[in-house]
């Protein structure tokens, strides 16, 4: 097993109490290689079922399940695995990573999300799409595993300040957009390109710059 070497700003997911950890960054900014890492890792414990989804998720074996296949081949730790179309199993500690969207072409499937049982963290992945709080509170309230910690993920790109998630994770509680810190049972963790600009390709910092100057209002968001 190869050693982890991550961004020092994402410890706090690996020894933060949070039940909430909200995670912000632009393109570039390093956000989904660090959670899948943390992800993989975790499985090492026994007794996780973590739940991993997007509001629409058209095939997790095509889109996500391949980003995580390269960081267990990365890590040289791909023969603890077994890989199915929307699960990846531990095999050597029983803990898995669950699959689903939120929305698929037979609607909204909050219901049958939140009746997966014994879920221990749920990561949800480009949060912003979610648009109903009500849904978010739903399979919330289904992480409540009493022999592990809960973790609730939210990764997302910048959002506008009508979001719930702005009102709910940001203005409610004073807290800026772009902070490193942990307020009220809350962890927040933000990066931006400049965190990750040795993983970056000289092409993709000369794209940046070239809307650094000619649009310096996506460019910041």
């Amino acid at each position: 097993m190869k050693k982890v070497n991550l961004n020092p700003k994402y410890n706090p997911l690996f020894r933060d109490p949070s039940r909430y950890f909200v995670i912000t960054g632009g393109r570039g900014s390093g956000k989904s290689f660090a959670i899948t890492t943390f992800l993989a890792f975790l499985t090492f414990e026994q007794g996780h079922k973590i739940l991993f989804t997007r509001y629409t998720m058209i095939s997790a074996a095509n889109s996500i399940i391949p980003e995580f296949l390269e960081k267990l081949e990365l890590y040289d730790i791909m023969e603890h695995f077994r890989i199915t179309k929307d699960e990846i199993l531990n095999v050597s500690t029983g803990s898995s990573i669950l699959f689903k969207g939120i929305r698929t072409s037979a609607g909204n499937q909050t219901a049958a999300l939140k009746s997966i049982s014994g879920i221990t963290t749920w990561v949800l992945d480009e949060a912003e799409e979610l648009v109903k709080e009500e849904d978010f509170d739903k399979i919330d309230q289904s992480v409540r595993s009493k022999s592990k910690p809960n973790r609730v993920i939210m990764v997302l790109n910048p959002t506008t300040k009508e979001h719930w998630l702005y009102q709910r994770f940001f203005a409610a509680k004073a807290v800026n957009p772009g902070t490193n810190n942990w307020k009220d049972n809350v962890t927040y963790i933000h990066t931006t390109f400049k965190d990750n600009i040795d993983n970056l390709s000289e092409s993709f910092l000369l794209q940046l710059e070239d809307i650094r100057r000619r649009r310096p209002d996506r460019y910041n968001h």
